[in-house]
């Protein structure tokens, strides 16, 4: 299993990642917004995000004067987030630097970084590749620094969970109520080119604590809680779905959220 070639990760791929119209707002998306207030960021810390991609994150952190570095291994991504930085004010920009590098070997010193963001980058690298960037991400660490991870998709969701259950209920439902839920393929081609290395909770620990950390790892309910709605109506049909699709509120304990949850956590120290 080798890490997909760079020329893969295309503008055009960036241009249509998760959370576009925030990004072209100056905003980011719920999921980095969770990362955000998970890492309790001050001013005057120094941060790095791995795989940095349009640079959504650098840039809503060096608007907060906090010291901001991303690298990402694709070119298209470091030019369109140094376009992106155009946007921020000329007080701010000393605060933001992306360079194009790989994870595996990082371009800064030891004890380096206050905070270090992975966001959604564990699926897209082979076992050997993930394991080196960890112990990368421990290296520039600093003593009480964290290490911040999201991945996504979860395993288990993409074999058992979606195919087994939500798939065929979501064209059930479609079918008798004119709803267009999700019934896609469990791994479309882009998927099965990017996504070569899809995490469990457990994978993603054992991972962690190879590389050395000790690491909380949970999966996330963000996926399987009814989503918030306006009208009455909006609210009791969310909740209806959730409860049919993912048999909320039990996908929210053990066993079901291993198998409907999407979204892996984790925090890591030295």
């Amino acid at each position: 299993m080798k890490t997909p070639d760079s020329k893969l990760y295309s503008k055009e791929y960036f241009l249509s990642m998760e959370g576009i119209d925030c990004f072209k707002k100056g905003l980011i998306s719920p999921r980095l917004k969770d990362a955000v207030n998970m890492a309790k960021l001050r001013s005057a810390m120094k941060i790095l995000d791995i795989g940095c991609g349009r640079g959504d994150f650098v840039l809503a952190c060096a608007r907060e004067n906090i010291h901001s570095y991303g690298i990402d291994y694709a070119s298209d991504a470091i030019e369109i987030a140094k376009v992106a930085k155009q946007s921020l004010p000329d007080n701010k920009t000393s605060f933001f630097s992306v360079h194009q590098a790989s994870g595996d070997t990082l371009p800064f010193k030891e004890s380096t970084f206050d905070k270090i963001f992975f966001m959604d980058v564990a699926e897209h690298l082979s076992p050997a590749d993930l394991l080196q960037c960890l112990k990368e991400c421990k290296r520039t660490l600093k003593e009480n620094g964290e290490l911040i991870i999201h991945t996504s998709p979860n395993r288990w969701y993409n074999d058992f969970g979606y195919p087994l259950w939500e798939r065929p209920v979501n064209k059930i439902l479609n079918r008798i109520f004119k709803q267009n839920l999700l019934t896609r393929e469990i791994r479309n081609e882009t998927d099965l080119k990017v996504h070569i290395n899809e995490q469990t909770i457990l994978s993603l620990k054992d991972c962690l604590t190879k590389a050395g950390f000790y690491a909380k790892v949970w999966l996330g309910n963000e996926y399987i809680s009814p989503v918030k709605k306006n009208s009455t109506k909006e609210k009791i049909l969310e909740f209806a779905r959730q409860v049919v699709c993912h048999l909320f509120p039990f996908s929210l304990i053990f066993p079901l959220n291993f198998l409907f949850s999407n979204n892996i956590w984790a925090v890591a120290k030295k």
